[in-house]
């Protein structure tokens, strides 16, 4: 049955709300907003305005003492909630997630997984410590005025690409996982269950109500609800109701883009046109279908675009539907007082940084504009600018397949320390790789050796050779050769990931195909915003594939699986790899950001690119701290090769621009100094 509820009106005090808001709606007596001493929508007369109380600037003053306090407070909590998991704000949850939160961190205290945790928390502290000091510098020499007139042309040039002209369906399975485990065995209905026995892959609604999520540790769960069960993953049987799942959608939508096993979009416009209903007609249709067939229910959001239609499709779970109101004003006081961890791509990384500079909803986005302006080139302005206006992709098309970055197998296990039984573990992976590089068609120029130690530490080596592989035989050697180099060790998860793909479905192109690239860049445009990671979507034709290996590293994340978290790679691992160079003209591409590195690129520094990615914050934070202390020649090399790259022309070495950042700009630093006119962001 279709629900549809109203924004909950905001109740902040002294937030700005921009001039370029309102616009003329249809609405009633529940769409008008009261602001206490805030911001006010003139929705009557299709006009926003802006009231700035005299008092505004007057408040109670808050002592350092009490700042500190609050702010070890937020981050106690922030990390409890880290120790929760990635899943916390899933539907089912009747437990108070506080209390969640601190049996999950008493029962991981002491434990390996939770010092590495406080450490990477404290590593986070540091990084946002040094955002604001950055954001204070700059904010030193900026002419506020000049800054404010700039966010808002590019707020107006962002608004400018609004397209309310589509109907976006996002569609997501109930407890896909537990529902299907249902149908195979009736007798856990309405029962507490698990599926998975090391981690949890997905959780029952019985089981959510303890606090049990997807993403965690067994043992954790079990410490929630002490009747839990835990059952094994049965991937056939969920890969064959996603199938018949997918053959109702795509009636609906031959362009039906699946974005996991249980989870897709649809573009519905033309079919409402076709058959003459409205949007709420055809997705109770859709869903009564989907049940129907398959006896699992399905939520829905619907929306003017992708990122809006996820958000809303979590409204009404489980077995419900949300429609947003195709209103531009309307839209916008939904998203201001939608918290920023809702924005999709949005983890609990982006989450504190943003927290740290005081923006915890997306209308603080507005409010703190001047401020993310300069801090445009760590937090990509414009695409803040679009989760604030609601604005995001609404293509819907089935990906490419030569969108593809890699395909990898990775496997989580107790601790191992003998060296055959790695090596044995590693030949096992090795095999299983090839068989979905057979299923899949694909074969690859780059091995990457992903491992994670007994103390939750990842790592990674990489190798590219010169010509692709795809079997067993070709990639086993090269990836034993780089973790044989690390031996000996005490791990608990193993991985190889080949990258630098080949299709192998696409007949040869010759010399033309000689001189173009297997992969193009992605278009990172899934959740409408460049703020955070996108999700990755392949084929339909794929999906089952796909989405075995996704499931099976669901196991990956351990007690959490932060979407944004960067690992840390010591620097006492970056050992050279061989000398040997690719005599491919684009050179490998890194596994971490899937950048070409160029024709020429020795191993040596394909593994000291990998290394920076992995260390580039660690590593800043390390040089300001000690600027006398010389990086290991290892980054050096990177980072002349970095400054190299973005003195060519058109180069651009992080792949965000300053603003009026061109070739031979300084950036913001000499933007704010000499108040040229921005080149936009």
């Amino acid at each position: 049955m279709l629900t549809t509820r109203s924004p909950s009106p905001s109740r902040e005090k002294g937030k700005e709300t921009p001039p370029h808001v309102g616009q003329d709606s249809e609405h009633d007596g529940d769409d008008h907003h009261h602001h206490d001493g805030g911001d006010e929508y003139d929705l009557d007369q299709g006009r926003g305005t802006v009231e700035l109380q005299e008092d505004q600037n007057i408040s109670t003053e808050v002592t350092e003492e009490e700042r500190i306090a609050a702010e070890a407070e937020a981050r106690q909590r922030s990390f409890e909630r880290s120790l929760a998991g990635p899943s916390v704000g899933k539907a089912g949850l009747l437990r108070d997630q506080t209390e969640v939160n601190r049996i999950i961190a008493e029962a991981s205290k002491g434990s390996k997984y939770y010092v590495n945790q406080v450490r990477k928390d404290q590593e986070l502290t540091e990084k946002i410590a040094w955002y604001r000091a950055k954001r204070d510098e700059l904010m030193k020499m900026a002419q506020r005025d000049r800054l404010e007139a700039e966010a808002e042309r590019i707020l107006i040039e962002v608004e400018a690409t609004r397209d309310l002209t589509q109907h976006i369906v996002h569609v997501d399975m109930d407890a896909f996982y537990a529902s299907v485990e249902v149908q195979r065995d009736p007798s856990l209905k309405g029962k507490p269950f698990g599926v998975g026995q090391g981690v949890l892959t997905t959780a029952s609604y019985e089981a959510r109500k303890f606090g049990c999520r997807s993403g965690m540790a067994g043992f954790i769960a079990k410490k929630l609800c002490p009747g839990i069960i835990l059952t094994k993953l049965n991937f056939d049987l969920y890969i064959a109701a996603s199938k018949a799942v997918r053959e109702v959608l795509i009636q609906y939508d031959e362009n039906l883009m699946m974005a996991s096993l249980d989870e897709g979009y649809l573009n519905i416009t033309s079919y409402m046109s076709t058959h003459d209903m409205t949007a709420a007609e055809v997705i109770t249709q859709l869903r009564a279908e989907v049940e129907a067939k398959t006896q699992l229910t399905i939520s829905a959001g619907i929306a003017p675009n992708r990122m809006l239609a996820k958000i809303c499709s979590d409204k009404n779970k489980p077995n419900g539907q949300y429609e947003m109101s195709f209103d531009r004003a309307t839209i916008i006081r939904f998203m201001r007082d939608l918290p920023v961890r809702k924005i999709p791509g949005f983890g609990r990384v982006t989450e504190r940084c943003l927290e740290g500079l005081g923006i915890e909803t997306c209308g603080d986005i507005y409010t703190h504009r001047v401020e993310l302006l300069v801090m445009d080139h760590w937090f990509g302005f414009r695409g803040l600018c679009k989760a604030y206006l609601g604005i995001a992709d609404n293509n819907v098309a089935p990906g490419k397949r030569e969108e593809r970055k890699s395909v990898g197998v990775e496997r989580t296990f107790r601790d191992k320390t003998d060296d055959d039984d790695i090596l044995k573990e590693l030949e096992e992976i090795a095999e299983e790789l090839q068989k979905d590089l057979e299923r899949l068609q694909y074969s690859g120029k780059t091995v990457t050796v992903k491992y994670k130690l007994h103390t939750f530490e990842n790592k990674t080596r990489a190798r590219s050779v010169g010509k692709y592989i795809s079997t067993s035989q070709d990639i086993l050697p090269i990836a034993e050769e780089l973790l044989k180099r690390e031996l000996p060790l005490r791990i608990r998860l193993l991985g190889i990931r080949l990258s630098t793909l080949k299709d192998l479905t696409l007949p040869d192109k010759g010399i033309r195909g000689f001189f173009s690239s297997p992969n193009k860049k992605r278009n990172q445009a899934d959740n409408g915003t460049e703020a955070g990671p996108s999700r990755q979507h392949t084929p339909s034709d794929e999906v089952p594939e796909m989405v075995r290996l996704q499931a099976e590293e669901t196991e990956v994340y351990d007690l959490t699986g932060e979407d944004d978290e960067e690992e840390v790679q010591s620097p006492e691992t970056s050992d050279a790899l061989g000398k040997r160079k690719s005599p491919s003209l684009l050179g490998p591409i890194c596994p971490i950001c899937s950048k070409s590195l160029g024709a020429g690129t020795s191993n040596q520094d394909l593994n000291d690119h990998i290394d920076w990615c992995l260390n580039k914050d660690a590593i800043s934070e390390a040089s300001k701290r000690s600027p006398n202390v010389k990086i290991d020649a290892g980054k050096d090399r990177e980072k002349k090769r970095l400054k190299q790259e973005k003195d060519r022309p058109g180069g651009a070495a992080t792949g965000k621009k300053h603003i009026g950042g061109g070739a031979n700009s300084g950036g913001m630093l000499d933007w704010l100094k000499s108040g040229s006119k921005s080149q936009g962001v």
